[in-house]
Formats: C-alpha cells, sequence, structure tokens
C-alpha cells in the first residue's frame, strides 16, 4: 500500500514542522509557493501561485484533485497546515483502508448544516463576496439538496485512490470552487450528496486530545500574537515550549480573570 501524506501551505500562512514520529513507507510532502521552504521530514512540491486565482484557488486544487497531480499512490492523507502529525499515521491510514470507503471525514463538532456554516462565515467576515454565496447556496436547493446530512471538515481528509468514485466527486469539487469561489466546507456536502460517494465518518474529533494529530494557531492569524501558533506546534516535542506555552496561557487566564475587576475600580474613579 503505497500512502502519501500531504499538506498545503500558501503565503507563509502556517508554520510547518516535521512528523515526530516519520514512518517509513509514507511520503510526505508540502504543497507551497515557498522556494525557500525546506522541513525535515517533508518533500517540497512547489507550486506558481499565479497559475491560479489566487493561494485560496491553488491549494484546493492540489486538496482536490491531489490524485491526478501525484499519481502512483492508493492512498492519500491531507492534513492543513497548522496540524502536527504526532504519532502511527500508518494505524490511522489502515483503519480507513480496511473500510473501503473512497473518502475518509471528520463530521464538524458545532455545526450541522451548510446553512448554519454559510451564516457564520458571512457574520464572521470569512467570505469576500456574500453575493457568491448566497448565489451557491440557491444553486444547491434548486438542484434538491437537501442540507441534511450533516458538515464535514475539510482540515483532514482521507482518500482511496482506487476507488471508482473518487475523481468525479473530486472534480466536481474543484468545478464547483471555481464557479463560485467560496468556502470548501459549504462546497464539499453538496459534493458528497451529488455523488454519492462513500465516506467513512470518524467517531471522534482530531481537535481534542489523540495519538494522531495536534493543532495549533495558524501563523497568518491576527488574532493571535506573532509567535504563538510556534510555540503551540514546537510545544508537542519539546518540555521547553510546552513549558512557555503554559505560562503563556496562565498569564492570558490571571488577565481575564481580573479584567472585570479592574474595569470596576477603574469606573467607580
Amino acid at each position: 500500500m503505497k500512502c502519501l501524506v500531504y499538506t498545503c501551505v500558501f503565503g507563509e500562512y502556517d508554520w510547518i514542522f516535521p512528523p515526530i514520529l516519520r514512518e517509513a513507507g509514507l511520503d510526505y510532502v508540502v504543497v507551497t509557493d515557498d522556494t525557500g521552504l525546506a522541513v525535515t521530514g517533508w518533500r517540497t512540491l512547489v507550486v506558481d501561485v499565479e497559475c491560479f486565482r489566487g493561494a485560496k484557488a491553488a491549494n484546493l486544487h492540489h486538496r482536490s484533485l491531489i490524485h491526478r497531480i501525484l499519481s502512483g499512490y492508493d492512498y492519500s492523507l491531507y492534513v492543513d497546515g497548522n496540524i502536527r502529525l504526532l504519532g502511527r499515521i500508518s494505524k490511522f491510514l489502515e483503519d480507513f483502508s480496511d473500510s473501503g470507503a473512497a473518502m475518509g471525514l471528520y463530521r464538524h463538532p458545532i455545526r450541522s448544516s451548510v446553512r448554519e456554516e454559510a451564516e457564520t462565515c458571512l457574520k464572521s467576515g470569512k467570505v469576500a463576496e456574500p453575493d457568491r454565496l448566497e448565489a451557491e447556496l440557491a444553486y444547491y436547493r434548486s438542484d434538491g439538496f437537501p442540507d441534511d446530512m450533516g458538515l464535514v471538515e475539510t482540515g483532514i481528509i482521507l482518500k482511496n485512490h482506487r476507488h471508482p468514485d473518487l475523481d468525479r466527486a473530486m472534480a466536481l469539487w474543484w468545478q464547483l470552487f471555481e464557479q463560485f469561489g467560496t468556502r470548501d466546507q459549504i462546497t464539499l456536502p453538496y459534493v458528497l450528496w451529488k455523488t454519492g460517494v462513500s465516506c467513512m465518518y470518524h467517531a471522534d474529533s482530531f481537535r481534542g486530545p489523540n495519538p494522531y494529530f495536534g493543532l495549533y494557531t495558524h501563523r497568518g492569524d491576527q488574532r493571535a500574537p506573532r509567535f504563538y501558533g510556534y510555540v503551540e506546534g514546537r510545544a508537542y516535542d519539546s518540555l521547553c515550549y510546552a513549558a512557555i506555552l503554559r505560562a503563556w496561557r496562565f498569564s492570558w487566564s490571571v488577565r481575564r480573570t481580573f479584567r472585570p475587576l479592574l474595569k470596576g475600580i477603574g469606573g467607580s474613579r
């Protein structure tokens, strides 16, 4: 079983760290536009973003059609750039292989419908062109999409490259992104319904403690201090960084606890 483990990082949006356990028989590839990126344990595939409609399109193109771009693999595992590989990924892939499904996905831990996700993205300003999003949702409704399948996460995706239904589903995912250019998490549930592609859904969430994946803050997240994500990512394999992270989080909790009191004192003067 030849397996690909890959991530896509464009515009220096994420820190990339070596897999904590690098296993023989797995190929680790970073798809990026950074010609100077070199991370131990990962092979770099440099992509010209100018061939696409921006970094977001380049990311989704490789996430959806990697089986065409890097052929010769039986299975692949995509992970977002802010996910650290921790344990025996081969075991994770074997469990998926045993299922016989075309794709392996995690269900969204909070929201359960595309409409909910769309409203959340609109409120948080994650959609640059709201009219295009509304047009996309209208298109899905007109086609009979029931929106009762549940929402999925797109940060971790398993694929069976040998499955006869995979290519059609992934080609449609890319086609819809080219057409509407909104959010992959909104488009994928429609693709799953439209194509009927078989999926294995994980019972847990990769966001909580687990033996395979560790989540950390995006490098490009403007809401966090500049190097906070770097410290989080390194905390998985360094006692020093783990101690720094605990101290950082403790200081925040103290400030959150006393902020109302300090505001009250200031307001009473």
